[in-house]
């Protein structure tokens, strides 16, 4: 480079540095402006207004990131001290309309940002009774009709929110009605509190005293009560004051009524007032020149020495140093090897933070590596040629579908995980109903089969697992689960056996050996409960699940969910049916299955005193009985030998199964039915060979090239066995046009990997690289791979697979999360939480089921993926 250009060029950089620092400086002192993501930001301090809108989730109304931690959210006008999940919700904007795609919504064109005068408001109601919460199903909107304008108006380093009703509450409502801002627990256990000249400790767990609310529910006592709270002054990272100067506030513990509740300040509105009915002024501590400090993103497992390696280092925008990055090799005497130091190369803006990449592909010799950067060391991770061949998919199979079986016991040595549990499965739904979880029985009189409402159907309690982080078994979860399974042994022909299972028994004995492939064990587990449904009803079933609230949110040993022992009184049951048919008129809009869980439980236990027996729910969805089938269809082939007789009956309840639901899926209908109708196909084409079914799939043609992202991977299977050259040149089109798309799609983030159901891409990208080696590479699989395992946004390192890795997810969102526990090789369906509009957070806590909840077909793709990684590495 010439002398005069590099000198230029010099101070060039040096003019650059200091007009970014100068820069920092003045939103320093400047304090909170709304910034192009339409909050409130400052250095060290973000406020959001409703940007989220998902309360339930404590993710929404007014939040507070600081330092950047979310301390804050939820600052919403709520019905009750410490509410919980389907209870009362504002409607936001106006002009909304419900349109069940999302748990709470936002007309976006009502919420005003006003930059000139630094405000954001948002016009709220509480709707009337007729009016259902979108996404989930009714809740009770009780007799109250109010509008509210909520207004947030920052200046410095304060904001504060006012409240303006339209009118006064009504009398009925007065001291009901309050302002809450929840505080984020997992920071504030031990740190101290004061409340005007009290003082306190936040408390570890929920402690009494407690008293009967007018529903005479428990309420716990607020823990102060006076005009000026500071939370935590011992501490520059969460020191925050909250003023209310002409309204008392509560301190409350959320978490006595709701396990997973937070801290709540709590102010009520007042009779009579109308403008200003809340005013609040919330200050929290910045700590001066503050920049998030960097992180950096490497695989908590390690690297085969023939992959790609990068190591991703994440910047606070306003971070102006700029260091190396050193690759170092543990020695055994504890010191380190410099392997490389050389700066890394700036990628761009992602999120709300800056990325440069260090790629150190070259570095193939094996050993146990680190990576520094600045003051920030990483873990400790291996390069070896059998990174993947022990403890990564193993816990998968080992642990977690073990535990997550139904109807068994399942031992660990000195442990029980669970006891042979919903042995009393099930009674049939009511007729015109619609359970909270999704399960919706409106038929005005059939309940599609030949059982009456709450009649016991014997031969359900046998087979499937626990989905997710509740105990329901929905039909596609266990026919996606089951052809996962399939997929991976066919593929990798998988004859891993450490489990005892004894299905005649019920009885599981984890790390105990019994001679048969553990896989194909849990192949015939999930089959056995897919054809429950089909043999009692000559179809499948929607769903089995709690029939009440109180049990559905139960935490404990599976076999307490219920008695175990089948509700068989007649006269109980015909009661029961008459209570819910004149209890489904009276309110229409209840969230009730059977009853209504926000009665006292007294008056439950009146009209049904034995009832908790789990529901089977049945549907009229063609698509979904033959997913149900594809699995089937799927599982005969690998059962062939291990249980020639299950097998045979699961073809042939796939091919009736077709038989009776092809026609009654279009060609027009939604792409996910085009799916499932694809899907059957493909598996049936493999089981049988018949031509038939690969005449059927040939009759795509007009909809397989736009479809490809859907069918694609699947569709590579089976193109070598068809005969219609003009299907094949529109799958091969569809193909490339896809290619380009991901391209793309992949291209937005740094890590080359979706932000959520991460596991099933990885599973496709093998798939796709096998169908069509020449169109597409296996770059994605191990880029998604390392995002699972620790390569993603966001200021936790962990991977998202409980168990695997140096710094794994020890507390998790799955059954045993009230012990604040994890079930080893659980794997999180959302790989990041998205606190809208630029916020990756992934917090310690068990009970956010959008962060950190299990669910039981992740882990199996996720077990797929690395043992197909594996096998594309040790190619010869």
């Amino acid at each position: 480079m010439p002398r005069v250009l590099f000198k230029s060029l010099k101070c060039f950089i040096v003019l650059l540095f200091v007009l970014v620092a100068a820069g920092f400086a003045q939103s320093q002192e400047q304090g909170l402006v709304i910034g192009k993501g339409s909050y409130f930001e400052m250095p060290g301090l973000n406020v959001l207004v409703y940007n989220n809108t998902f309360p339930e989730g404590h993710q929404g109304g007014v939040e507070i990131i600081q330092h950047g931690n979310r301390v804050a959210t939820n600052g919403e006008l709520r019905l009750s001290p410490s509410p919980g999940q389907w209870q009362p919700i504002p409607k936001l904007g106006i002009g909304y309309e419900a349109r069940g795609v999302s748990p709470q919504g936002v007309d976006l064109k009502s919420r005003m940002v006003d930059t000139v005068d630094n405000v954001i408001s948002l016009p709220c109601s509480y709707p009337d009774s007729s009016r259902m919460r979108q996404g989930f199903n009714p809740i009770i909107y009780p007799d109250l009709k109010i509008n509210y304008t909520v207004q947030v108006k920052a200046q410095g380093h304060s904001f504060t929110i006012t409240i303006d009703l339209d009118k006064p509450l009504p009398a009925e409502w007065v001291g009901r009605v309050g302002y809450n801002l929840e505080l984020f627990p997992g920071d504030l256990y031990g740190k101290t509190y004061f409340m005007d000249d009290s003082c306190g400790t936040f408390p570890r767990q929920a402690n009494g005293p407690t008293y009967l609310n007018v529903e005479k529910e428990a309420e716990a006592l607020p823990l102060a009560i006076g005009n000026k709270l500071v939370v935590a002054p011992e501490s520059d990272l969460l020191r925050m004051v909250i003023e209310s100067p002409d309204l008392k506030m509560q301190l409350l513990d959320g978490s006595l009524k709701h396990n997973n509740g937070w801290f709540t300040v709590r102010s009520l509105i007042p009779a009579g007032v109308t403008k200003g009915a809340i005013k609040w002024t919330i200050t929290p501590h910045v700590i001066p020149g503050w920049v998030d400090p960097p992180v950096v993103h490497i695989s908590q497992v390690g690297y085969h020495p023939k992959q790609s390696k990068t190591a991703f280092i994440e910047l606070d925008k306003n971070d102006i140093s700029k260091h190396n990055v050193v690759l170092m090799k543990l020695q055994s005497d504890g010191s380190h090897k410099t392997i490389k130091d050389q700066a890394p190369e700036y990628w761009g803006r992602y999120l709300r933070y800056e990325y440069s990449k260090f790629d150190f592909t070259d570095v193939t010799e094996e050993g146990v590596y680190v990576v520094k950067y600045g003051d920030f060391v990483t873990n400790t991770f291996s390069i070896n040629d059998d990174i993947y061949k022990r403890h990564v998919w193993q816990p998968t199979l080992e642990y977690f579908l073990p535990v997550q079986m139904c109807h068994m016991r399942v031992n660990q040595k000195y442990r029980v995980w669970h006891g042979a549990c919903h042995l009393d499965d099930a009674l049939m739904a009511p007729v015109n109903v619609r359970h909270f979880d999704g399960y919706n029985n409106e038929e005005e009189s059939s309940t599609l089969t030949s059982y009456k409402p709450l009649e016991p159907v014997p031969g359900l309690n046998i087979g499937g697992w626990h989905d997710a982080g509740d105990y329901d078994l929905r039909v596609e979860s266990q026919a996606q689960t089951v052809l996962a399974l399939v997929y991976t042994y066919e593929e990798f022909g998988l004859d891993y056996d450490q489990t005892f299972i004894d299905q005649k028994n019920r009885h599981v004995e984890i790390h105990q050996p019994d001679g048969k492939p553990d896989i194909l064990q849990q192949i015939e587990h999930g089959v056995l409960a897919i054809l429950s449904g089909y043999r009692s009803f000559g179809q499948l079933y929607r769903g089995i699940i709690a029939p009440s609230l109180r049990q559905y949110v139960h935490l404990g040993d599976a076999m307490t969910h219920t008695d175990n022992k089948v509700f068989d009184d007649k006269e109980m049951r015909e009661k029961a049916v008459k209570y819910n048919e004149l209890w489904y008129k009276k309110v229409a809009n209840r969230y009730s299955a059977v009853f209504d869980p926000g009665m006292n439980m007294d008056q439950i236990e009146l009209v049904v005193p034995d009832l908790d027996d789990r529901l089977v729910f049945m549907e009229t969805n063609p698509g979904r009985q033959l997913y149900g089938a594809a699995a089937l269809a799927a599982a005969s082939r690998v059962l062939k030998e291990y249980d020639p007789e299950l097998a045979k009956e699961c073809l042939d309840v796939a091919e009736k199964l077709w038989k009776t639901n092809k026609d009654l899926v279009e060609d027009g209908q939604n792409r996910r039915m085009r799916g499932q109708k694809m899907q059957i196909l493909v598996e049936l084409v493999l089981a049988t060979d018949k031509k038939e079914y690969k005449d059927a799939i040939c009759e795509f043609s007009s909809t397989v090239k736009r479809s490809f992202g859907w069918n694609g991977w699947n569709l590579g299977r089976v193109l070598d066995k068809l005969e219609c050259p003009a299907f094949k040149d529109s799958v091969i089109a569809g193909a490339v046009d896809f290619k380009t798309n991901l391209d793309k799609m992949m291209a937005q983030s740094p890590f080359n990997s979706p932000m959520s159901h991460t596991e099933y891409m990885a599973f496709q990208q093998y798939y796709l690289y096998k169908g069509f080696p020449d169109i597409f590479t296996p770059k994605y699989l191990f880029s998604v791979i390392n995002y699972l395992l620790g390569c993603r946004p966001g200021n936790t390192t962990n991977s998202l697979v409980s168990g695997v890795g140096v710094n794994s997810p020890t507390v998790a969102y799955g059954t045993n999360r009230a012990d604040w526990s994890y079930i080893p090789g659980g794997t999180f369906w959302n790989a990041v939480n998205l606190v809208s509009p630029d916020y990756a957070e992934d917090k310690v806590w068990p009970f956010m089921w959008q962060e950190r909840e299990y669910i039981i077909t992740a882990p199996c793709y996720f077990m797929f993926s690395v043992l197909g990684a594996d096998k594309l590495l040790n190619e010869k």
